[in-house]
């Protein structure tokens, strides 16, 4: 499983343990109050760049690797706050990280 469970909260370069494909839980920079399940779809020394699953790339961002935009799997659940389920997931109010993965293949 290509999950990120880390804490981003460091600095300097990516850790090593980062890599394309990883999944995280990402704020939607236009609308703040979303948090939504992204993959890493790309790596610049400490930078990430973020997508949304199920979401045209125009949406992708670039951030730190200690961007507050960007958290591992499960810190939505960790802190109370909604993760936005990828459009089509079957059922959102009652999406599964462990579903989702299997399904997804990641």
């Amino acid at each position: 499983m290509h999950l990120v469970q880390w804490y981003l909260r460091v600095s300097g370069p990516a850790p090593k343990d980062l890599e394309v494909g990883m999944k995280l839980e990402a704020v939607d920079r236009s609308n703040p109050s979303l948090v939504c399940v992204a993959t890493i779809a790309d790596i610049a020394e400490d930078r990430l760049l973020v997508h949304f699953d199920s979401w045209d790339d125009s949406h992708d961002y670039w951030c730190d690797v200690n961007s507050p935009y960007v958290q591992p799997v499960g810190w939505c659940r960790e802190n109370g706050r909604t993760l936005v389920a990828p459009q089509g997931y079957p059922d959102p109010e009652k999406f599964s990280w462990t579903e989702y993965l299997e399904a997804t293949q990641t």
